[in-house]
């Protein structure tokens, strides 16, 4: 009996020392801020544009032109939401800026991020690599692409894009290249891809006659000019997929997922947050995730749908799209 009692207290203690072995690890872990990326090809806050007139308001033939007025820093929103985050989930929280899409994901390769927000397909990468579990995503707000053309052009159906050339903002812009390409394909629909450099130099194309199509997101049409609008019309909206993914490091604590979790859930009730999150176009803000959310993305052949390379422009077109642009 003596030999049982002493068998139980030795398993007692050893169970109290795996807490306290564990309690002083969370808070070892807990005393290093949480480095947090943000993917940099994200949609950019939305535009304003202001009327202006040439000569007196009154004159008859007034002409009518647009100030742009460019939306917030997203860097400067980021940072005010991760210290909203920071301040609500009790983990020190620190955002570092990506200069460029390679740059973000080669700190992703590496785990540099305890904390991140990325592409679906990032997340699937990252997810099957063992290294990256998902915390949340947007709210009732599908990743989802679109197709435009010129309203009095020869476009009228998505058919009608059969071997005509159609302009995608980048190769792995995963709502305005990845999905209206791989949706195209599915519906045995055969364009000539040409790859910009960005959403505005893709619609600037169709405007300019130079392609008769191109993809983007409401946001990419949001970066044009009451005129620009008018002479577009949306030909076709892509079927929907799961949204970026906000996400952990596996060596974050699981402890902190709940934490982290609520935290970001809870930014739409803040005053800030329903100010900041729909300039970048988080609408409903977010609400918790799990990895098996991608499984839609899961499917997508991204090796295979980029077989197909830029097609190119004729000179005389990209010139005059380039200064045009300038």
């Amino acid at each position: 009996m003596n030999q049982s009692l002493a068998n139980t207290q030795t398993s007692f203690n050893r169970r109290l020392i795996s807490i306290w072995a564990l309690l002083l690890l969370s808070l070892t872990a807990s005393a290093k801020p949480l480095l947090v990326g943000i993917d940099p090809t994200l949609d950019r806050p939305s535009p304003s544009f202001v009327e202006t007139i040439n000569g007196e308001q009154k004159k008859r033939f007034s002409k009518t032109q647009y100030q742009r007025i460019d939306g917030e820093d997203p860097h400067a929103i980021w940072r005010e939401l991760i210290t909203i985050i920071s301040g609500k989930s009790r983990i020190e929280l620190l955002y570092e800026p990506s200069s460029s899409q390679l740059d973000f994901e080669l700190k992703l390769a590496k785990g540099r991020f305890d904390l991140a927000y990325m592409s679906p397909v990032q997340f699937v990468n990252g997810n099957q690599a063992g290294s990256y579990k998902a915390l949340a995503k947007r709210k009732s707000q599908p990743a989802k692409g679109l197709i435009v053309a010129l309203k009095d052009g020869p476009i009228k159906s998505l058919r009608d894009f059969e071997g005509k050339v159609v302009a995608f903002p980048g190769l792995l812009n995963f709502s305005s290249s990845i999905i209206p390409r791989r949706s195209l394909e599915q519906l045995n629909i055969h364009v000539k891809p040409h790859f910009t450099g960005s959403h505005l130099q893709a619609m600037q194309l169709v405007l300019n006659g130079a392609v008769l199509g191109a993809a983007g997101t409401q946001a990419s049409i949001a970066l044009l000019s009451p005129p620009q609008k008018d002479k577009l019309t949306i030909v076709w909206d892509t079927p929907s997929f799961t949204p970026h993914a906000f996400a952990r490091h596996t060596r974050v604590p699981f402890y902190s997922q709940i934490r982290l979790q609520n935290a970001l859930v809870g930014l739409i009730k803040t005053e800030q947050g329903k100010r900041l999150l729909p300039t970048i176009h988080i609408n409903n803000g977010f609400e918790t995730a799990t990895d098996s959310d991608w499984e839609d993305v899961e499917s997508i052949d991204i090796d295979s749908l980029n077989t197909k390379r830029s097609y190119p422009l004729p000179s005389a077109e990209q010139k005059q799209t380039s200064s045009e642009l300038q």
